[in-house]
């Protein structure tokens, strides 16, 4: 009877070893797993920031452009583009 209680307990630390083992491992792959999708997300974000800022350069170089070819109305542009943001502005007010 001691012997058994002995024998199981003996089995009973060997399981818990195993499960310790088992638990590292597993806390290895999840933690690798959650690093390698952080890193393509990041990869992602770089890739459309890249492509945003290259996007917005251009956008910045053709409203130049624009403004160059064209001061007069872009004058008038401006100011009637600011008077009718004024407008709906002050309608929600009233």
């Amino acid at each position: 009877m001691a012997i058994d209680v002995i024998r199981d307990m003996d089995r009973l630390r060997g399981e818990i070893d195993d499960m310790r083992r088992d638990l590292r491992t597993l806390t290895r792959t999840v933690r690798d797993f959650g690093s390698e999708k952080g890193q393509r997300a990041l990869d992602t974000f770089e890739r459309y920031r890249r492509r945003a800022r290259k996007q917005a350069r251009r956008t910045e170089k053709r409203i130049e452009r624009q403004i160059e070819e064209r001061p007069i109305a872009s004058i008038l542009t401006a100011f009637c583009a600011g008077f009718l943001i004024a407008k709906l502005l002050d309608i929600g007010r009233a």
